[in-house]
């Protein structure tokens, strides 16, 4: 299978060396387009002005001085390699990607825009454990091994996004997407004259484990499972207001 890596946190980032070489081993023929630095949290945002560079560090290897999105935008759009891939795989992320933090995630999003450029997506993420001990071959010794069955789930319209907790226990369920709230505040740390310079102060989080039907991604990590959602790439409209929606005069 002709394979895709891809991350946020940068093509020197462990997590992806660590897939990159496991992939390989099993046989794969593995590419990577990586961000050239950190772009975590960068959510789905393009570089559509100014000139974006791409530095070759090895064979079919890559680092883009862009966002996810746009290392998988600008390398299957702009003729980097001889055809589409298989499959893209965004990670292995540094800490999870669930709930709430879909919305701001650059690994998700590298996954998302896959499936929009005609392909399939993956995205893979892992929380360290309680001393900041990551267990990537772990992890990837279990993609590896599952990869057939995985990439049986991907198509047209959605992608795979995986969380694995640390210490996980090699067991997979599936889950709804729960919600993650942020208490952080702004705070100004310097007043001159009309200019305010401010950073963002952690506050508490707060997880919602509500769930409809099944149960959600952090609750299933937060028991040491690994979970697994099949997310949709378009937004979904709520149709519960659309008879509301129906009934109103517009003009």
């Amino acid at each position: 299978m002709k394979i895709l890596l891809v991350n946020d946190d940068g093509y020197s980032k462990e997590g992806i060396k660590v897939l990159d070489r496991a992939l390989s081993s099993a046989g794969h023929e593995v590419w990577v387009v990586a961000p050239s630095s950190n772009r975590s949290a960068q959510s789905h945002s393009m570089s559509l002005k100014g000139v974006l560079e791409m530095t070759g560090f090895a064979p079919e290897h890559y680092h883009c001085s862009g966002s996810p999105a746009d290392c998988i935008l600008y390398s299957l759009k702009g003729g980097l390699f001889p055809s589409l891939p298989d499959l893209v795989v965004s990670g292995i992320n540094y800490g999870y990607n669930c709930s709430s933090d879909i919305l701001y995630s650059g690994t998700c999003a590298a996954a998302c825009e896959a499936v929009l450029q005609g392909t399939r997506g993956i995205a893979l993420s892992h929380e360290a454990d309680e001393n900041g001990r990551y267990e990537f071959e772990r992890v990837c010794a279990f993609f590896v091994r599952n990869l057939e069955k995985l990439y049986s789930l991907t198509g047209e319209d959605s992608y795979l996004n995986i969380n694995f907790p640390p210490h996980f226990r090699e067991e997979v369920e599936y889950a709804s997407v729960g919600r993650i709230f942020y208490h952080d505040i702004p705070e100004i740390i310097e007043e001159k004259d009309s200019k305010k310079l401010l950073r963002l102060k952690p506050g508490a989080v707060k997880r919602d484990l509500t769930s409809q039907g099944i149960r959600t991604d952090i609750e299933i990590c937060m028991e040491g499972r690994i979970s697994l959602s099949v997310l949709k790439v378009n937004p979904q409209v709520d149709m519960d207001v659309r008879p509301a929606v129906t009934e109103l005069c517009l003009s």
